[in-house]
């Protein structure tokens, strides 16, 4: 028997169809540029649906949707959002059993330190739904300290999580969205990934690996008619500051500076962006005929994100050090 293949138009734009070989179907594939991507455009003929209106009709079938790291903060507040606007959510956590529903979002079992279980969990969500059009890729952890503290297996340990886990689960999705010419990534990045975070080091690095590596990913997916994008939050109120590691050793001539640097981190995020303008972000990204390649998140993350790129360097590493009350 043959399996069942769901055709559509531009991906999150356009109609799905679902559709066999029996259904006589004719598809012509036509390259074009849509917003400066390359993609895929198929016309279907067939049975009672004209070809004009059947790769292009509204879709009542929803838009399928993975958002890893959903027990809190901006991973749920994405989740919620997405399945209020029409999408169909899988949200990963790391155990079932210890997790709280979340209303109209179906949890799957993932650990993205683990290959297999990142396999294990795409697959099902495969044979489900035969399809995943949305991967928005969130979960982390953050570690406070400086650089010279931090010992290597927390490095590790770090990186293996917020770079590594994002490669592993992008690794296990994009066989789908290319099979399907159809996709969009989104990874959560941080305004760490793109300024220095003094006592934030080894974070901000993972932050800047995965600016680095999702505008290299684009380029490469972006023939496939797959997109991938980072969103850019500032300072956020979440429970990842609460829950970051500690550089494990302590070397007394960064005390006062550390502190110092610890109460002005505690000032900004009392002062952050909620997580919902985080996943109102993502929502956008998602729906973007033409995406950007970073979508900084609230008045600092946008100020700062555009003063980096334009401001001497001499200028703007005074006002970080200020911020960061670096020297006293």
């Amino acid at each position: 028997m043959m399996p069942r293949v769901r055709g559509r138009g531009v991906c999150g734009l356009g109609g799905r169809v679902d559709w066999t070989p029996r259904n006589n179907v004719l598809i012509f594939a036509e390259l074009f540029r849509c917003g400066g991507t390359l993609m895929i455009r198929r016309n279907f003929e067939w049975g009672t649906q004209s070809r004009e209106t059947a790769g292009i009709m509204k879709s009542e079938q929803p838009q399928i949707a993975l958002v890893t790291g959903v027990s809190s903060g901006i991973g749920q507040a994405t989740a919620v959002l997405l399945a209020q606007s029409g999408y169909r959510v899988y949200g990963t956590v790391r155990a079932i059993g210890s997790q709280p529903k979340i209303p109209a979002v179906a949890l799957v079992e993932l650990d993205i330190r683990d290959e297999n279980s990142v396999r294990a969990a795409v697959q099902t969500i495969v044979e489900k739904e035969n399809c995943i059009d949305a991967l928005v890729n969130n979960a982390g952890l953050a570690l406070t300290g400086s650089i010279e503290e931090t010992r290597i297996e927390q490095a590790k340990n770090l990186f293996d999580t917020n770079v590594l886990g994002l490669v592993r689960v992008t690794q296990a999705v994009l066989p789908v969205m290319r099979t399907q010419r159809c996709g969009r990534i989104v990874n959560i990045g941080s305004i760490v990934g793109v300024i220095p975070a003094p006592f934030m080091g080894l974070y901000c690095a993972s932050k800047h690996a995965v600016d680095g590596y999702t505008e290299s990913l684009d380029h490469e997916i972006s023939s496939f008619g797959v997109r991938a994008v980072v969103i850019e939050p500032g300072f956020t109120r979440t429970k990842l500051a609460s829950n970051a590691l500690v550089a494990e050793g302590t070397i007394g001539d960064y005390n006062a500076i550390r502190q110092r640097a610890a109460r002005a981190i505690e000032v900004q995020l009392n002062k952050g962006v909620e997580p919902i303008q985080v996943a109102q972000a993502v929502l956008a990204a998602l729906r973007a005929k033409a995406p950007r390649h970073r979508y900084p998140v609230g008045r600092e993350g946008t100020i700062l994100s555009f003063v980096r790129r334009f401001m001497p360097s001499a200028v703007f590493d005074l006002g970080l050090r200020r911020q960061f009350m670096l020297d006293g």
